[in-house]
C-alpha cells in the first residue's frame, strides 16, 4: 500500500471502467466516491444480476465480452484480491495451452505460455463482482442513482487553463474533490460541463467501426459439453463476422456483426435470422444444437459504432487540470475485438501510476496519464481504426461483386491490398492451425502482451505464415462460412 498523501476522488460513472478505477486508486490510499446515474441496487448473486440487472446506462452489458491474458496478468499484479474474488464468483481461466493442445495435437509448450491466460466471464458477472468487492473496501462510497449535472471550479491565475475541483449533482448537492475521473462512457457530457468553465473542449477523433452488432446467450444443457475449441472461434468473412464467447456458469453467448448498410444482413439483428445464420455458420453451428445449448436472452443489437479517442491534451497542455478520462470517455474501439475491459483496466491503472508520480501537481499528472496513454493504448486504437477502415472496404468490395482478395490487376500488376489480405487468409489462418509458434505469436498479440505491430516484425514467424501461403495449392480453400450473395438468399428465404 502507497504512503502517499490520500486524495478525495469522484468517480464519474460505475460502470466496469468507473469501478476499476476505484479498485486502482484505493489501493494507493485514496479516498474514493464513485457515482452511479442508473438506480440498479446490486442483486445478490451473478445469475440474478444477470436475469434482472437493468443498466439503463450500460446497454452493452447484454452483449460479449473477452477478458483478456493482459487484464487477468493485471490484476494478478495489481490486485490479487479482486482477481480472486472473481474467480471465487464464477470466473473461469482459460488458458493458451489447453485451447492450443485442441488446435495443434502434440504441440510443445514454453513456460511463457502461462501468461496467455484469459477469464472466461459475463459482462454481468463481471460488473457484479466488481461492484461486491468494492463494498467491502474501506475507502470507497458507491452511491447508486446519484446523477452529476456539472462540475465545479477552483480559482486559477490568469492565463492558466480551468481547474476542476468537483462535481455539482441533480438536485443541488456539490461535491468537492481533487480530482474528477470521467467514466462516464461514450456519451459523456464532460466537454459541455468543461465549456461552462470556459475551458476548451477536448477535440473528440471518430471514425465508423462500419458494423452493427447482435449478441444472444445460450446455456449448455443438463450433462452436455462444449462443443471442442478446435478451429476459429471467430472469423472476418468481410461482410460479416462472428465471435463465440465462453462465460461462467456453464453460460456462452455468440455475437453477429455486419454492415448497417448491408440491408441483407440487418435483418441478423433480430431472430429468427440471428438464430438461422448462427445454425448456418459451420463454426457456431455446433454451439447452438438443440440437444447442446438453450438461449436464455433475446437478441440484443447495437448499431451506429464509432471508434472514438478523446484528446485532454493540446498544443502540449490540458485543456484543465483536476479532471481526467477513462474508458470509453477517452477511448473507445470496435467492440467486436473485444478488447475495452481490458483497455478500460490498462487506464485505471495507468491513472494511479499518473497520480503516484505526481500527486499535487496537476498539471503534471494530466501530461503524465497522458504520454502513458499514447504508449499503452493508442497503438491499439490505431490499429483497430485501420482495420475498420480495411473491413469498410472489404465488405464494399463485396456487395459491388468485387473480389477483395485478388492479388493481380487487370493489367497484371500487383494489387498490393489484395495481395496482403490473400496473404493473411491463406498464410496467417492456416498457420494458426499449423504452426504453434505462430499461434503463440498471434496469441500474445491478440491478448494485449505484444504491440500490434509486433507480429509481422519477427522474421521467423513472417516465414511460418509466408510457408503456409506458399502451400495455398496444396490444401483446398479455407471455407468459414457461405458467400454473402448465399447468406442474402438464405436470409430471404426465412423472412418469406
Amino acid at each position: 500500500m502507497s504512503r502517499l498523501p490520500p486524495r478525495e476522488i469522484v468517480v464519474v460513472g460505475g460502470s466496469v471502467a468507473g469501478l476499476l478505477a476505484a479498485v486502482a486508486l484505493e489501493r494507493d490510499g485514496h479516498r474514493v466516491t464513485v457515482l452511479e446515474s442508473d438506480a440498479a441496487p446490486l442483486p445478490d448473486t451473478p445469475d440474478e444480476a444477470f436475469a434482472r440487472w437493468e443498466r439503463r446506462g450500460s446497454p452493452q452489458t447484454r452483449q460479449s465480452h473477452a477478458f483478456l491474458a493482459r487484464l487477468h496478468n493485471l490484476l494478478g499484479e495489481r490486485a490479487p484480491e479482486l482477481l480472486e474474488f472473481l474467480l471465487a464468483n464464477g470466473a473461469e481461466r482459460m488458458r493458451f495451452a489447453d485451447l492450443a493442445a485442441q488446435v495443434i495435437p502434440g504441440a510443445a509448450f514454453v513456460p511463457e505460455d502461462e501468461a496467455i491466460t484469459m477469464l472466461a466471464c459475463r459482462r454481468v458477472t463481471f460488473e457484479w463482482a466488481l461492484r461486491r468487492f468494492i463494498a467491502g473496501r474501506p475507502g470507497v462510497a458507491f452511491r447508486d442513482g446519484a446523477r452529476a449535472v456539472g462540475l465545479l471550479a477552483a480559482p486559477r491565475a490568469a492565463g492558466a487553463p480551468p481547474r476542476v475541483a468537483g462535481v455539482r449533482l441533480a438536485g443541488g448537492e456539490a461535491l468537492s474533490a481533487d480530482l474528477v475521473v470521467d467514466a462516464s462512457g461514450r456519451r459523456t457530457k464532460v466537454s459541455a460541463w468543461l465549456a461552462a468553465l470556459g475551458a476548451r473542449a477536448p477535440r473528440v477523433e471518430r471514425a465508423p467501426c462500419g458494423i452493427f452488432y447482435a449478441s444472444r446467450f445460450y446455456r449448455l444443457r443438463g450433462d452436455a459439453q462444449a462443443p471442442p475449441m478446435d478451429g476459429p472461434m471467430g472469423a472476418d468473412l468481410g461482410y460479416l463476422k462472428y465471435g463465440i464467447f465462453p462465460g461462467d456458469a456453464r453460460v456462452f453467448s455468440i455475437t453477429l456483426a455486419a454492415s448497417p448498410d448491408d440491408p441483407a444482413l440487418r435483418a441478423a439483428m433480430r431472430r429468427p435470422a440471428f438464430d438461422s445464420l448462427a445454425a448456418l455458420l459451420p463454426a457456431t453451428r455446433p454451439w447452438v444444437a438443440a440437444e447442446v445449448a438453450l438461449p436464455i436472452t433475446d437478441v440484443a443489437a447495437i448499431s451506429s459504432l464509432e471508434n472514438l479517442r478523446c484528446f485532454p491534451v493540446q498544443g502540449g497542455e490540458p485543456v484543465a487540470t483536476g479532471i481526467a478520462w477513462i474508458g470509453d470517455a477517452l477511448i473507445h474501439t470496435n467492440p467486436i475485438v473485444g478488447r475495452g475491459c481490458t483497455l478500460a483496466a490498462i487506464n485505471a491503472f495507468l491513472l494511479a501510476d499518473a497520480l503516484r508520480a505526481h500527486p499535487s501537481d496537476t498539471r503534471a499528472f494530466a501530461l503524465a496519464l497522458e504520454s502513458s496513454v499514447e504508449r499503452e493504448l493508442v497503438p491499439w486504437y490505431e490499429a483497430v481504426r485501420a482495420q475498420d477502415r480495411n473491413s469498410i472496404e472489404v465488405g464494399e468490395m463485396q456487395r459491388q461483386g468485387v473480389d477483395p482478395f485478388r492479388t493481380h490487376r487487370a493489367d497484371g500488376s500487383v494489387d498490393p491490398k489484395g495481395y496482403l489480405r490473400s496473404m493473411m487468409r491463406e498464410g496467417l489462418l492456416p498457420a494458426l492451425r499449423e504452426d504453434i509458434d505462430v499461434l503463440r505469436a498471434f496469441m500474445r498479440v491478440f491478448n494485449l502482451l505484444e504491440q500490434p505491430t509486433d507480429l509481422m516484425r519477427d522474421p521467423r514467424l513472417l516465414g511460418g505464415i509466408l510457408a503456409a501461403y506458399g502451400r495455398r495449392g496444396e490444401r483446398d480453400p479455407a471455407q468459414y462460412g457461405p458467400t454473402r450473395e448465399q447468406i442474402a438468399a438464405h436470409l430471404q428465404r426465412v423472412a418469406a
